[in-house]
């Protein structure tokens, strides 16, 4: 007969020897048992490391969805805040457009400008899948509207500039000044008898009388076009003043300007003399718009210092 497998256990301090018998049915039972076990144990760790790992990642997916939704809060004031600055812009662009005589911009071609076509946020992105994803396509579309409305304002600002900065120039060289303010006016424009061939003609300017010497200015900023004898004139200057002005000054005393000699308004130009077809001393003085001789009187502005 086969013996049975022994497990023979010494006591150190005694040295009593024991004797356990078992059998392989034993053996491999405990074995099963213990590969049972520990498979149980490998799969609850497992378990336990996914379950937790789902979990942290649900923490974090909720703290950034809380995030994102104080960030999508503030998102909305912002442009709350920003839709009132447009409005506020909006009424100043008007209100400056009136102070320049020029039209407003009409609220039709503001909606144009400010409706366009919505990207279509939604097939592109995918933002409808998340929990405040049309809230979100929503504000993205109303930001679109608000850079479309600040691109048709920026170009408006830029036109009023322009026209501000034109106007400002074409002031410097509107001819307002009297180039003699102590003259008085001797002979007026129009029609006169001449007062040397005694015929009827138009006088195509103004008479300044006032006593020889006295300065001449520049009624407003310009080029010198010419400066010297000039027939019936005398001494004769004639001055551009862009825009389509010219003025021009005969019977000069003196000059004291030369031909392409750029003036400022108020700058002395010459003296009051009699040369040319002239009986006393006074100036010959024209203003011209595109060649036609317009009444001095209409442009003299007594309260502008110079």
């Amino acid at each position: 007969m086969q013996k049975k497998p022994l497990l023979i256990y010494v006591n150190p301090d005694s040295s009593e020897v024991k004797e356990f018998p078992f059998s392989f049915k034993k053996i491999g039972f405990f074995f099963l048992l213990f590969l049972a076990l520990l498979v149980f144990s490998l799969k609850y760790s497992v378990d336990f490391i996914v379950d937790f790992n789902q979990n942290s990642k649900i923490s974090q997916l909720e703290r950034e969805n809380e995030i994102l939704q104080s960030e999508l809060r503030r998102f909305s004031e912002t442009i709350t805040d920003l839709r009132s600055t447009i409005d506020v812009i909006e009424k100043k662009d008007d209100q400056i457009r009136a102070m320049l005589d020029l039209p407003v911009i009409d609220s039709d071609v503001r909606q144009v400008v400010i409706g366009g076509a919505a990207t279509n946020l939604n097939s592109t992105l995918n933002y409808s899948e998340l929990k405040f994803g049309n809230e979100l396509i929503e504000h993205l579309n109303l930001l679109q509207k608000l850079e479309r409305e600040v691109r048709l304002e920026k170009a408006s600002y830029q036109k009023l500039v322009t026209t501000v900065e034109r106007r400002q120039d074409s002031l410097r060289y509107l001819p307002v000044l009297k180039p003699v303010p102590e003259a008085y006016v001797s002979s007026g424009f129009g029609n006169r008898r001449h007062p040397i061939n005694r015929r009827i003609q138009f006088h195509k300017g103004v008479d300044l009388a006032i006593r020889k010497g006295t300065p001449i200015i520049a009624p407003a900023d310009g080029y010198v076009m010419s400066a010297g004898r000039n027939g019936g004139y005398g001494n004769f200057i004639s001055i551009n003043h862009k825009y389509g002005f010219e003025t021009y000054y005969g019977h000069l005393n003196k000059m004291y300007v030369r031909k392409g000699q750029f003036v400022k308004r108020g700058d002395k130009i010459g003296e009051v003399g009699s040369t040319g077809l002239s009986t006393s001393s006074h100036l010959h003085y024209e203003v011209r718009f595109r060649g036609k001789p317009l009444n001095p009187l209409g442009f003299f502005l007594n309260d502008i210092e110079y």
